[in-house]
């Protein structure tokens, strides 16, 4: 895929104190990229960087500008007196690529009704989190920021918002999320970038078709007996773990995709109960992280 965004060696110094340390990273088309890292690691300056917002010390961002680009900051930036459909004429009257109509559409999209007539300073903060998420997509733009876009959400609204970003990952848009809740990331992302005083640490792929590990669950031991063999046979490392329910289930770490597993045991006479691929730990990750560096991740 054609990457939409390109971040080279980025460095961000004020006074002495380095704020970015020689950043790289780089967003694919339909790509989601999640951002994580402790408070004051970089985040929010990275996507400043990247948007335009704050200059860069050293280093470069690179992408196509005439293809947009959509920001959600972690604070809310509309005119209280407006109603959501005059805050979103506004802005977009800046660039005049869109109307009424696709305002209202967009508004639409994320939940919102564009015929409200209240003030945005009677919106709840759940409400002027899915007005930003508006703003931001309105023009359609081929990358698109967003810094702890749950903020406020409830569950219903969270659950929205994972299921529109997946339609526009779908679409083509690259995206980068900056967030503190490790298990949106984990579901909403398919790569993840670890970042802590201002460096790089560690990128982890969330949908690697490489080496999986698949979680399993026979039914009686002499299943297990028959798993283990079947593990060794096909050269599959297989890990036991602690009974679900007093059934034995254990961790296969392959390069086979789920179906093919389940055919194999099928075939070799398993009687599963239940099987399911599991992605990398990102709390597993972070903390070998804080290892790594002297146990410091703050």
């Amino acid at each position: 895929m054609n990457e939409v965004l390109q971040v080279k060696s980025l460095t961000k110094r004020v006074k002495q104190k380095v704020i970015l340390q020689d950043v790289s990273l780089s967003v694919s088309e339909g790509e989601i990229l999640g951002l994580i890292g402790p408070n004051g690691a970089g985040k929010t300056t990275l996507l400043k960087i990247v948007s335009g917002v704050v200059r860069a010390t050293s280093g470069s961002v690179l992408f196509d500008k005439s293809a947009g680009i959509g920001v959600v900051p972690e604070q809310a930036a509309l005119l209280g007196d407006m109603n959501a459909l005059q805050n979103l004429r506004m802005l977009s009257s800046i660039r005049g690529k869109i109307g009424t109509s696709e305002i209202k559409q967009t508004l639409r999209r994320v939940g919102l009704d564009p015929d409200n007539k209240t003030a945005v300073r009677n919106y709840s903060l759940g409400m002027k989190q899915r007005l930003m998420l508006a703003q931001a997509i309105m023009e359609r733009p081929k990358l698109l920021l967003l810094d702890e876009p749950t903020n406020a959400l409830d569950p219903l609204g969270i659950i929205d918002l994972r299921m529109l970003l997946s339609e526009l990952a779908q679409a083509g848009t690259g995206i980068i999320i900056a967030s503190h809740l490790l298990n949106e990331i984990e579901r909403m992302c398919d790569r993840v970038a670890i970042i802590n005083g201002g460096k790089i640490l560690r990128q982890v792929n969330l949908r690697s078709t490489e080496q999986t590990s698949i979680e399993v669950c026979v039914s009686t031991p002499d299943d297990w007996g028959t798993l283990k063999r079947w593990a060794e046979s096909a050269n599959v490392q297989l890990e036991k773990l602690t009974p679900d329910k007093g059934l034995p289930r254990g961790i296969l770490n392959t390069k086979m995709a789920v179906p093919q597993v389940i055919a194999e045991l099928q075939s070799a006479g398993v009687a599963i109960e239940s099987i399911s691929h599991v992605g990398p730990n990102l709390e597993a990750v972070l903390l070998e992280c804080a290892q790594l560096q002297g146990g410091v991740y703050r």
